[in-house]
């Protein structure tokens, strides 16, 4: 059972397609023209029936019946999770809520420090020099701090 080799597919097959697609539903074409007022009937047909205020009952009870399976799921797993002590997903929404909001902080006391010290290194150079030099203060060993 050998196959016979296939003719690898040929360069530009794609864009034949979008051209040929393009041809059938431009709108000067017998097909466009039919594509054109079956796309407006569709249109007309979809607005009608979303209207429909059964329709908008029906698609309503759904989607409620939905939202609360989506809440009742949702309060299984926190509840098996802290079951299991782990953190639950509005533990976890929570702490990164809490993370970003310190991130921003430290962000802007890093901003606040750079001007602090651009205004200090300013002052320095607009100070005049003293004329006879003071031996730099003697440095202090770092002290150890606990944790």
């Amino acid at each position: 059972m050998s196959h016979p080799e296939r003719p690898p597919p040929s360069q530009g097959l794609l864009a034949r397609g979008l051209k040929l697609l393009g041809h059938l539903t431009h709108p000067d074409t017998r097909t466009g023209k039919v594509f054109t007022r079956a796309e407006e009937g569709l249109t007309r047909a979809a607005a009608k029936v979303t209207e429909s205020p059964a329709y908008l009952r029906v698609s309503g009870s759904l989607m409620r019946q939905g939202f609360n399976a989506r809440i009742r799921r949702n309060g299984l797993v926190e509840g098996a999770l802290r079951t299991l002590r782990l953190p639950t997903t509005s533990e976890v929404e929570n702490l990164r809520d809490q993370l970003r909001r310190m991130n921003d902080q430290v962000e802007a006391l890093g901003t606040q420090l750079e001007l602090v010290v651009d205004l200090l290194h300013r002052q320095e150079g607009a100070e005049p020099e003293p004329e006879s030099p003071e031996p730099p203060p003697k440095e202090r060993a770092p002290s150890k701090r606990r944790r």
